[in-house]
This record gives structure tokens, sequence and C-alpha cells, in this order.
């Protein structure tokens, strides 16, 4: 009798011990997520700078709609030297964290080629999806890129900030400082955004982590175009959904 009871209670201890250990492993999962990515962001490289479009106006000789664009180029790269390629890329779920006080924010697909990828974008993407599907090259244009790792891009537009007006005859360079010739300070264009990044793989199997970025580059207005590159992913925790 005694001793199924002794086997009775090193059973139930084990089943606790077990399911506490699987509980263990599930709030480790939860905080660190995936330790092995077989394919990982390694850099994201961003440049903020100002775009406009000239308005018709014979009363002027210059009448330019202001924009402050921020281009955001995504590296994959390949981490594990196993057959697995890219599938695709989704980003999704954009939610502004923090708005401007001035302008609109929109965000853009790359539509034309290299030396101008955003000459007919127009389609505003925040309340959809951007999906880069893997092939042979990248090929922002039509939304491809390489399957074993690569680069993607797509643009945060900040629209509606003024038009710069003037008749003085010299050339107007499309930068940051035409934010000055408007009366626009850094404070005033501020915004936050995240959304989130899935990468799945060949095994069809989808890695899903947020991504936060805080823009424009706050040097914009005085240095007229900003780059800065982000290595650092440590606070980027990706899950298998």
């Amino acid at each position: 009798m005694k001793k199924n009871l002794v086997k009775k209670c090193l059973f139930i201890t084990g089943i606790v011990i077990s399911l506490v250990i699987v509980v263990l492993i599930m709030k480790k999962y939860e905080i660190e997520g995936e330790k092995r990515l077989p394919f990982s962001i390694s850099k994201i490289f961003l440049v903020s700078t100002v775009d406009g479009k000239v308005v018709d106006d014979p009363s002027n000789i210059w009448n330019i709609g202001v924009t402050q664009v921020n281009d955001i180029y995504m590296y994959i790269s390949k981490t594990s030297e196993s057959d697995l390629v890219l599938e695709e890329i989704r980003l999704e779920n954009f939610r502004l964290t923090k708005y401007p006080q001035k302008g609109n924010v929109k965000l853009l697909r790359p539509t034309g080629e290299l030396s101008n990828l955003y000459t007919y974008s127009e389609q505003n993407y925040l309340e959809e999806s951007l999906i880069y599907k893997g092939n042979i090259i990248d090929d922002m244009k039509s939304l491809e890129i390489s399957n074993n790792g690569g680069v993607l891009g797509f643009r945060f537009s900040l629209e509606d900030l003024g038009s710069y007006v003037s008749n003085d005859a010299a050339e107007i360079t499309y930068d940051g400082k035409l934010l000055s010739n408007l009366g626009v300070n850094i404070e005033e264009i501020e915004f936050n955004v995240e959304f989130d990044v899935i990468i799945k793989t060949s095994d069809d199997v989808n890695y899903k982590g947020t991504l936060k970025l805080e823009l424009p580059i706050d040097t914009v207005i005085e240095e007229g175009s900003s780059n800065l590159e982000i290595t650092d992913f440590s606070n980027v925790i990706f899950k298998r959904v």
C-alpha cells in the first residue's frame, strides 16, 4: 500500500515538475523569442529629406507644395547554412504611436526605377500590407527580394506641410532647408511608427517581429538631407506565428 502511495506521489511530482518546466520554457520564449532565425534583419538605412511638387502659379516664380520624406531600406540576411530560402517578407499592421503636429503621414511603395523609386507612388498603404516575394534578385519596383537575402524599401511621407512661395529667380534645392523657409521646426513634424515584419521561409514557417521607428532624423532641417544606419535589433523579438 505504501509502495503504491509512494509511486503515486512520485508520478504526480513528475507531472508537476514537467508542467513547471513547460511553463518556464513558454515564458522564456515569450520574452526572448526565436534564438536561431534562418533569416534576420541585419540593417536599416534611413534617409530623411524633403520633396516638393511645383504648383502652376503665374503670379509667382516659385510655388512648391512641400513634403517631408523618409526612405527606409531594410536589409534581410541569411543567418544559417540551411537550404531554406525566403518565400516572402510581409510588412503589415502599420500604426502611428505619435502623430505629427503638422502634415499627414502616408506610406508609399516603390513604383519607379532605382534612380527615382517613388515617381508614381500615390496609394497610401498605411491600412494595408506590403508584401515582397522571394525571387532571384532584388527588384523593389516589382516588390521582389532575393530569396537568399536582400534589400527591400518603402517610404513614409509627411504631406500637406504647406506651400513655399517665392519670386527669387535662384534655383530651388529640394531638401530640409525648405522646411525652414516655411517656418516649420523639427518638433512639429516628429512622428513615431510601429509595424510588424513577417519573414516566411520555404518550409512554410513564419517568424514575426515588431519594429519601431522615430521619424524623421532630427538633423534633417539643418543638414538638408540626413542619413542614419540602424544595426542594433536586440529589442526586436521574433516568434513563430
